[in-house]
């Protein structure tokens, strides 16, 4: 069984540094949000601090695209405009996008590289939780890449070839090594093995939405 810890975030921790810039123009801003910072805003009104108002103080206009984890660091595109969130969009909507996150897992895989093909869908009675289902789950398939091991854990590339929620965070506890620090899908041992979640999106490769040009944006933040 997962963790579960503080489930459905409370009492937010604050946020793992700064939002750090990494480009922009009339179309598009990119950005390496923290750990620990929501992307939209929650329901209540102690989770309005979020990626998206505090990038619209400086560009209004500026409207999300995709979103991170909570707990997860990383590489974000925003769209500058109505026109730009639509074009970007149906990019993430018809994986025309690359995405690669690094993470560190528990323990060590016997194989040095390879695919989970399995379906996920949300736990309706635990939410926010994604299991995966065989019979009701919608396909999710997650390439994986064994970057570096250490004595009890190990860093992987990892690369979802879908986009369902916490799509990475199950496919590792699927795997039987989940990601150290995940208050939601890691057992206690793995939980306790990191301060916060050590899953970071660390590049992100789309189509510029008018120029079309093919663009790569990479994170030089890769510690946990």
């Amino acid at each position: 069984m997962p963790y579960i810890f503080n489930i459905t975030h409370a009492d937010l921790p604050p946020p793992i540094g700064d939002i750090e810039y990494i480009y922009s123009d009339e179309h598009i801003i990119v950005v390496d949000k923290p750990a620990n910072m929501l992307s939209v805003p929650g329901k209540t009104p102690d989770k309005q601090d979020c990626l998206i108002h505090r990038i619209q103080k400086f560009s209004p206009e500026a409207r999300i695209v995709h979103r991170l984890d909570f707990s997860t660091s990383g590489i974000m595109v925003i769209a500058q405009n109505h026109e730009s969130q639509r074009k970007l969009g149906r990019q993430f909507e018809n994986r025309e996008t690359e995405k690669t996150y690094i993470a560190k897992i528990f323990c060590q895989p016997d194989n040095t590289s390879g695919m989970i093909d399995l379906p996920i869908r949300c736990d309706w009675e635990r939410r926010p939780l994604q299991i995966v289902d065989h019979q009701l789950g919608k396909k999710a398939v997650t390439r994986w890449k064994i970057q570096e091991r250490f004595e009890d854990s190990s860093l992987l590339e990892l690369s979802p070839v879908t986009g369902r929620t916490h799509q990475l965070r199950v496919h590792m506890q699927a795997m039987g090594h989940p990601i150290l620090g995940d208050e939601l899908y890691a057992h206690e041992a793995a939980h306790s093995m990191a301060e916060r979640l050590c899953l970071h999106a660390k590049e992100l490769i789309i189509n510029h939405p008018a120029e079309n040009s093919r663009m790569t944006f990479s994170s030089t933040n890769n510690s946990f």
